[in-house]
């Protein structure tokens, strides 16, 4: 029986080989393979987006406001983050935010309202890039890479698009 694989399967797998290779510090081959997940329908990329939040919340010491903030919530300091950032960068950091924070109702609502508009889609890559920005600087420090592969797939299956059936298909 030969088995066709669907394109949430292989974006899922892509997002896998992703992280694998920035890990070992192949970058650019890394974000490569980013266009097929964002080539998904939006409810897919939405899933695959809480799988790269929860993975890069579970990698990393930034929780909360920090990531838009830049300064742990206590400092009371406060700075622009427009003014300190990129457009894609500072989106990323909002939703990050808004991830870490548990207010996945924000983080849809942001991700949502960013698909709908024709710059903000181009800046919901950035996501992407920065998980896997992210898994190269903490891999660099890591004795086993494989560790952040591990990592990507607890949170795809606890966060991510876990309705995606992965049966075979009846032929």
């Amino acid at each position: 029986m030969k088995h066709v694989a669907k394109e949430h399967q292989l974006a899922q797998l892509c997002l896998q080989a992703a992280v694998a290779q920035a890990a070992l510090g192949e970058f650019d081959e890394a974000g490569h393979r980013l266009g097929m997940i964002l080539a998904l329908p939006l409810e897919d990329v939405l899933a695959m987006a809480h799988t790269v939040a929860a993975y890069v919340d579970s990698v990393t010491m930034v929780t909360g406001s920090e990531f838009a903030t830049g300064k742990p919530a206590k400092s009371g300091e406060t700075e622009s983050l427009d003014e300190r950032v990129p457009p894609d960068r500072a989106l990323t950091l909002r939703l990050m935010s808004a991830w870490s924070s548990n207010d996945t109702t924000s983080f849809d609502a942001l991700f949502t309202a960013a698909a709908g508009d024709s710059v903000g889609v181009l800046h919901l890559r950035d996501l992407f890039v920065f998980a896997l920005e992210v898994t190269e600087y903490r891999a660099a420090a890591a004795a086993n890479p494989q560790a952040m592969v591990k990592a990507l797939c607890k949170a795809m299956t606890k966060h991510g698009p876990s309705h995606f059936s992965w049966n075979d298909p009846q032929g």
